[in-house]
């Protein structure tokens, strides 16, 4: 079992799976029982559930592996666990108070473990993950605050802002190099290896940037909208560099390719149409968090188990893709069409599921393997 518990994504990346599963087929009764309508549930199972378990246990992993510390431990996935057990419990009450508490405990889990070993660390982590605790302590006082207050804006800086902080931390160094952009990767090692201070390796136009992403969910809702629109594709852009294809062109690099200007097109979207936000919100979640979930995943269990390159070219990606695309699209349009809104829900769910259950059918299998050759 040491080697589940020090490379945490064995266990939460399979876990992360079901409650995706879980919380996508609570919509599926909707075809014949419309009565039925659990959001509370569901919205455990998606974001607590199963974002919250691919960050633990892409995290745990990596953050060891950066910072060149102690491994991961067992009391650290227990600790989590135990959380993820409560939050289900919750969730099946419809407690949404004791949701968001919970949710922040996670938060506080992870941030502990971060910070425990960047203390320690014996090399610094790539400056963009500055965006990561930023992240983490976003969810912390977000969750907290909307259990007490209940405040869309504190609600979306929970739901999108931590999660959006997150990806671009870690996005930012492992989209390039993923990509085959070297030159992008060298860059940023020739500022982060230097023996300084974290916070003195991290360039000043990045920390602006990280105040500017931050400070948007502070204003007026049309200007932060607006502004973290702008400030995504500017990452995107400029450090992702959507704008030239990749360099290593397999099924998982033009995957996340065509993920990252889904990311950057959800936020466009956004930030113009203003109607009905929350149902706009699932092209983010679902292009961009769900799909670049499973695809890191992808990378995170081929690098660390078979190291077989050519799971990586897979054309069971392209069609998780395709899958996953058609669900958001019709998660999005769904309040569009209010007489069929409730079939529409029920459909996206069983576009996303078959994406999920076809992604998992090629990949979970890998899960438990520790470098043996495929």
């Amino acid at each position: 079992m040491q080697k589940y518990f020090s490379e945490p994504y064995r266990i939460f990346f399979p876990l992360g799976i079901l409650f995706l599963l879980t919380g996508s087929l609570l919509w599926v009764p909707l075809l014949w029982d419309p009565g039925t309508y659990p959001v509370v549930l569901h919205r455990f199972c998606m974001l607590n559930g199963f974002v919250g378990s691919f960050i633990a246990g892409f995290l745990m992993t990596a953050i060891p592996k950066f910072s060149q510390t102690e491994s991961a431990g067992t009391l650290d996935s227990l600790s989590f666990l135990m959380l993820l057990a409560l939050g289900s419990l919750a969730g099946y009450l419809e407690n949404d108070k004791m949701i968001f508490l919970l949710s922040s405990l996670q938060a506080l889990v992870l941030l502990v473990f971060l910070f425990r070993r960047i203390l320690k660390r014996k090399a610094n982590p790539p400056y963009t993950f500055i965006f990561v605790p930023i992240g983490l302590m976003l969810w912390f006082l977000s969750g907290i605050l909307s259990a007490y207050y209940d405040s869309e804006a504190f609600k979306n800086l929970h739901f999108e802002g931590a999660l959006t902080s997150i990806i671009l931390g870690v996005g930012s160094r492992l989209l390039p190099g993923i990509f085959g952009h070297t030159e992008i990767v060298s860059a940023q090692k020739a500022i982060y290896e230097k023996p300084l201070p974290f916070i003195k390796i991290v360039p000043v136009n990045f920390l602006i940037l990280v105040l500017c992403f931050c400070s948007s969910y502070f204003l007026s809702t049309d200007t932060g909208e607006m502004l973290r629109a702008g400030i995504v594709c500017f990452v995107g852009v400029t450090y992702w560099r959507l704008l030239k294809l990749p360099v290593e062109r397999t099924a998982l690099t033009m995957s996340l390719w065509c993920c990252g200007w889904l990311i950057l097109l959800s936020f466009i979207l956004k930030a113009l149409w203003r109607d009905d936000n929350i149902h706009v919100g699932h092209a983010f979640f679902l292009n961009g968090v769900v799909l670049l979930c499973l695809l890191i995943a992808t990378r995170v269990i081929q690098s660390h188990g078979p190291k077989d390159k050519n799971l990586e070219n897979s054309k069971v990606l392209y069609l998780t893709v395709m899958f996953i695309f058609t669900a958001a699209v019709m998660r999005v349009s769904a309040f569009l069409i209010p007489e069929h809104y409730l079939h529409l829900l029920s459909c996206s769910a069983l576009m996303l599921t078959s994406g999920v259950i076809l992604w998992s059918s090629k990949f979970l299998r890998f899960v438990g393997v520790k470098n043996s050759t495929s």
